[in-house]
């Protein structure tokens, strides 16, 4: 492929920057924004202000690349033919359903080009994958809504449900749900439509539903999920010991939950929880012959990376834009911010197809990726006008991930490792009787203390 000068340079220092552009301009494509808009509305329509140009200012907040709606309208003021009250109104408007469809399309999508690149994860039990469920609550929003002027409570604009799927480590499903107060346990029915025979599906203890339980057998699918002390076990059989892991003991019993016989794990911590108890229950329908108790037990331990993936959305990416107190405007910037990260594990899927996915597993570093895309992108787009980018949209598959390929095999790896430190040490924090302390005073001691020794 032909590049023009100006574009080869970039390729050759900030490869991430062109990697990250080429997923933007096929994922977050005009074309493909409003197809989906115009397929999942139910009362919105497009008069004068596309969606996709409110969605695509949207993308520049989540990718750090302006910071805030108003100054991304800014910058693109000559092109937008709408004024900035227009565009608030477009965008508190949007209904759940779009930013639902948004997320489960665009993913559709990306998981075609990470299959071809052969980037996906390997399954933990082999022939059932992977897929973690898990809620989130959108923090509280600086922006005071007219009813809440003169009060000191926190606004929270929405809540949302969203699935993991571990082969692609992107977020494949997101439910949005306008009322932050609203029991996670009430949008359970909207999840199992998502499942698959031999899906397997891990989920903390709000989740532990025996209808839900149900519903996933009914499909074909599989779940590990941990027991509430709100649903009943009736013990089937003598409790046997299984094996030890690094958090405790592993023991395993069948029970009865409704008209279903499940495998209870039973893990003694050799430490307590922050709510003091050792003795954690797991309940699954896996069976033996396909996952022993002690591989299942550490399996859900698993379920850290998408509490990760969260920790990322928030410290990489604008995935909560305080300034948007309307519920519906703050949960399209989450699914912006959502689409933003699936794109940039696509970024990394095709550095793992040239360098080695344990290679960008332990060695690459998520936070120096984003901060070249923070600090490069904006001119980057600016130097090299859209008519000198390829149609990457127009693209067929295997094209495109051979595109990917060969941006990423201009990486400069030791630009974008993570630093190498040792070990933590435990520490015994001092009691102190102030809250705060000089720290010109700390550093005086030190020096005063350094002189006696020697």
């Amino acid at each position: 492929m032909v590049m023009s000068r100006l574009m080869q340079r970039f390729v050759d220092q900030a490869p991430i920057c062109v990697l990250v552009r080429a997923v933007v301009q096929r994922q977050f494509s005009a074309e493909r924004l409003d197809a989906i808009f115009e397929k999942a509305a139910q009362k919105q329509y497009t008069h004068e202000l596309l969606f996709s140009t409110a969605a695509s200012l949207l993308s520049q907040v989540a990718f750090g690349q302006q910071a805030s709606v108003n100054a991304a309208f800014k910058s693109a003021r000559a092109e937008i033919p709408v004024s900035i009250v227009a565009l608030y109104e477009k965008l508190q408007r949007t209904e759940p359903g779009v930013c639902e469809a948004l997320v489960a399309e665009t993913f559709q999508a990306l998981q075609q080009v990470i299959q071809v690149l052969k980037a996906e994860r390997p399954d933990p039990v082999p022939g059932l994958r992977l897929r973690i469920l898990d809620g989130n609550h959108l923090a509280a929003s600086e922006h005071r809504l007219k009813e809440l002027r003169g009060t000191s409570v926190s606004a929270l604009p929405g809540e949302t449900l969203a699935v993991y799927d571990d082969r692609t480590r992107t977020i494949s499903n997101l439910i949005c749900c306008e009322d932050a107060h609203t029991n996670e346990r009430k949008l359970l029915d909207r999840v199992t439509p998502w499942l698959q025979a031999n899906d397997l599906l891990l989920a903390d203890s709000g989740f532990c539903v025996t209808d839900f339980f149900t519903q996933i057998m009914a499909l074909g699918a599989f779940f590990l999920i941990r027991h509430h002390s709100s649903l009943g076990l009736l013990e089937e059989g003598q409790r046997r010991r299984i094996g030890r892991m690094k958090t405790g003991t592993v023991y395993e019993q069948k029970v009865r939950v409704g008209n279903a016989i499940l495998r209870a794990l039973i893990i003694i911590r050799r430490t307590p929880l922050r709510n003091g108890k050792k003795r954690v229950v797991l309940l699954t329908n896996v069976p033996v012959k396909k996952a022993s108790a002690l591989q299942l037990a550490k399996l859900y331990l698993k379920r850290w990376r998408i509490e990760e993936t969260f920790r990322q959305l928030t410290q990489y990416l604008s995935c909560e834009v305080s300034t948007l107190g309307y519920p519906k405007a703050a949960l399209l910037a989450f699914t912006m911010a959502v689409m933003a990260y699936n794109g940039l594990m696509t970024v990394l899927a095709a550095l793992a197809s040239v360098h080695g996915r344990e290679k960008v597993d332990d060695e690459l570093s998520t936070y120096y990726l984003a901060w070249e895309v923070r600090a490069t992108y904006e001119g980057m787009m600016i130097a090299i006008p859209p008519k000198s980018w390829p149609d990457l949209a127009k693209m067929d598959v295997s094209a495109y991930a051979n595109y990917l390929r060969t941006i990423a095999q201009h990486l400069d790896w030791p630009r974008y490792t993570k630093a190498k430190r040792g070990p933590k040490k435990p520490r015994i924090r001092k009691r102190v009787s102030h809250h705060h302390v000089s720290t010109a005073r700390l550093l005086q001691t030190r020096q005063n203390t350094a002189g006696r020794r020697s």
